[in-house]
């Protein structure tokens, strides 16, 4: 006789959250969604699905769905401010060796495809959590507007201030150095040259990165340290005089840039947790191990941890809490590595004057095969 499947209630719909119920649901365990947002605008920049991501989504029946609409991929390059490559990745060979490379897309799209696919029937809107309590048989969560739910299971994916995380860890809370990275989407026809290809430029301290998310959008970033401002005021003219010196297509994107539509980000990350669940609720993606952007893997990492869990949960159908011990097993090493690879790496990044030039040296001067070796580390999925 077949154990009966447990239900679970994840706490989140973003990225993470909404790809661990189609996960767990496309094996027959029942889940429902309970977002805070009253409802899901289309708001944000772009995100970068690698392809340790993409093979998650082909294996979902998503990636078709998730390249048509964004932009698949040909080339990564970090440059300097002049555009000369530091260090590139060919997308052909990581295709050839993942059967994806990495896709651009509008965080506004791809939710809505996650959406889609989990149906908006199984996603609550206007669910703030204001404490969880373990009991005997499951889990029990109290919401803002007075209600409660009961499930065998909770999976806490909301994000880097989790509550749920709060619940498990109290006092943990994510750090930073004061950095700020500032996100904007730009109306600009690229030339064929910058087209299907994700740029991050770093000079002087400075980094500024970008890629189309769409025909005719560019989705973009700039990157500055502790000392730039965090106020609004003026922000648009600030960037644009910091990066004055950046070659085309830089000022070009600042300058088609909305100011108000601009979206400031402070660069945090968590701590290593030393664990990532207690009892019957786990967290996954950066409620668990929320990284600097530095390596562009934060949700990617969240894709991973939500289709690793409902793995884990499909072999461990009775026993959460064994499964949630499998789920760290599977991909706790991986997401603490690659949180202090993100640390090292935007260190690196705003290095300038002497030391910038040493480490583009250093860079530029090291072996493909060797730059080749540690992206494979990062796409190759290991389960």
């Amino acid at each position: 006789m077949r154990p009966m499947q447990h239900s679970g209630l994840i706490i989140g719909g973003g990225i993470a959250g909404l790809t661990a119920a189609i996960a767990l649901r496309q094996r027959g365990i029942e889940v429902v969604v309970c977002e805070a947002a009253p409802a899901i605008l289309p708001l944000g920049a772009g995100i970068w699905m690698a392809p340790n991501a993409m093979q998650v989504f082909a294996r979902l029946g998503l990636a078709d769905r998730i390249n048509a609409a964004g932009v698949p991929l040909r080339g990564i390059e970090v440059v300097d401010e002049q555009m000369r490559p530091i260090m590139r990745t060919d997308q052909a060979r990581v295709r050839a060796w993942f059967g994806h490379g990495t896709t651009a897309i509008r965080r506004a799209a791809l939710q809505q495809i996650l959406m889609t696919e989990v149906g908006p029937e199984k996603v609550e809107l206007g669910r703030t959590c204001t404490g969880i309590t373990e009991e005997l048989q499951g889990v029990r969560v109290d919401f803002a507007d007075g209600g409660t739910r009961r499930a065998d299971f909770l999976v806490g994916a909301d994000g880097i201030h989790s509550r749920i995380r709060e619940g498990l860890f109290p006092g943990v809370r994510p750090t930073g150095s004061g950095h700020l990275v500032w996100r904007g989407m730009s109306e600009v026809s690229l030339t064929a040259h910058f087209r299907q290809a994700i740029r991050e430029a770093w000079a002087e301290g400075l980094r500024f990165g970008f890629s189309e998310v769409g025909d005719g959008v560019v989705d973009w970033f700039a990157a500055v340290p502790a000392g730039f401002g965090s106020e609004r005021e003026g922000l648009l003219a600030r960037l644009q005089a910091a990066f004055a010196s950046f070659a085309y297509p830089v000022p070009d994107l600042l300058a088609a840039a909305t100011e108000a539509a601009i979206i400031r980000n402070e660069v945090l990350d968590l701590q290593p947790l030393p664990h990532w669940h207690r009892g019957r609720t786990v967290l996954i993606g950066d409620a668990a191990h929320a990284s600097t952007p530095y390596m562009g893997q934060g949700g990617c990492q969240a894709v991973e941890d939500a289709y690793a869990l409902a793995l884990c949960l499909a072999q461990h159908p009775t026993n959460p809490t064994a499964a949630f011990a499998a789920l760290e097993q599977l991909r706790y090493a991986k997401a603490r590595r690659i949180v202090l690879t993100a640390r090292l790496m935007g260190r690196a990044g705003y290095l300038y004057g002497a030391a910038g030039a040493v480490r583009n040296f250093i860079i530029r001067a090291t072996p493909r095969w060797i730059t080749e070796q540690q992206f494979r580390g990062v796409y190759r999925l290991d389960f």
